[in-house]
């Protein structure tokens, strides 16, 4: 039988509030990343961020700890069906496309009934691979990160006509305008990403592959691929560091590259720590 053997794990919140959430099975492992909440919330507690992530984890731990196996849609539809109850159950209202719904990122890997391995991807969370060829490669592209560029792009350009302003001040000046570009999500016009309704069902990125000659997989959130995005590592001395050094390791390093630019003049940025979370792992069998 084929199965998943988590090697590493950690979610690490990057500010008060963890919007972050991991969970594994022994055939399937996933990473999930909340979109902070800019705006009044719906479901009360910490963040609807944090609520959607925690959701979203609680049912597909059930879902593929009950059925393994099933097929891709009915997982789907289900997980969806899970978070629109606990939705209507949390605000007192009906889904509805009107509400300003929570959103989430998702990368899931998972093993099928034949010994496939399938990969989903849903917005800005990744899911890397390395193989015992030597090459590596990256699953889960989306919109949003080009519309995260024009935005650093105009955090530069603001942060140039205001040279005295604070990274806290460029922030509160750019919030209407990160607030615009969350109102893409889940159109045509945007991205597309988790949220309570069925409308990013058809949306999700699918691969599924051999795993056979597999070295090794990470799932991640982009707060955890800043070690890529600061160059501290490339995707092949990443996959080295893990077994040397440790995911926990790895954050710590994470955190003390952000606390040493904490205006985001080195590694320009919206938000000075965010984040982080990452399963690493093998298929065995």
């Amino acid at each position: 039988m084929t199965t998943i053997s988590v090697l590493g794990a950690a979610c690490r919140q990057g500010s008060p509030v963890n919007d972050d959430a991991i969970g594994y099975t022994a055939q399937a492992a996933w990473v999930l990343d909340g979109a902070t909440s800019l705006g009044q919330g719906l479901v009360g507690g910490e963040s609807d961020a944090r609520w959607l992530a925690q959701s979203a984890n609680a049912h597909l731990q059930r879902l593929l700890k009950e059925q393994p196996y099933r097929p891709t849609q009915d997982l789907l539809a289900q997980l969806q069906a899970g978070i629109a109850a606990d939705f209507q159950r949390d605000s007192g209202v009906a889904v509805s496309l009107d509400l300003n719904l929570p959103t989430a990122c998702l990368s899931l890997l998972r093993v099928l009934g034949d010994g496939s391995l399938e990969l989903l991807n849903l917005c800005d969370t990744c899911i890397h691979l390395a193989w015992d060829d030597g090459h590596v490669e990256s699953f889960g592209d989306t919109p949003l990160e080009e519309i995260d560029r024009q935005s650093v792009q105009r955090l530069l350009a603001l942060r140039e006509a205001n040279p005295d302003w604070s990274h806290a001040q460029l922030w509160q000046a750019s919030r209407e305008w990160v607030r615009r570009n969350r109102a893409l999500a889940n159109t045509p016009q945007g991205y597309w990403c988790l949220d309570p309704s069925e409308r990013w069902i058809a949306h999700v990125q699918r691969r599924v592959l051999d795993p056979s000659g597999l070295k090794a997989f990470m799932l991640v959130t982009d707060g955890f691929d800043r070690l890529l995005d600061f160059r501290r590592y490339d995707l092949d001395s990443l996959f080295a560091a893990l077994p040397e050094r440790g995911v926990e390791v790895l954050i710590d390093e994470l955190r003390a590259l952000e606390s040493a630019d904490g205006q985001a003049l080195d590694y320009p940025r919206l938000k000075i720590h965010d984040d982080a979370s990452v399963v690493w792992g093998v298929v065995r069998g």
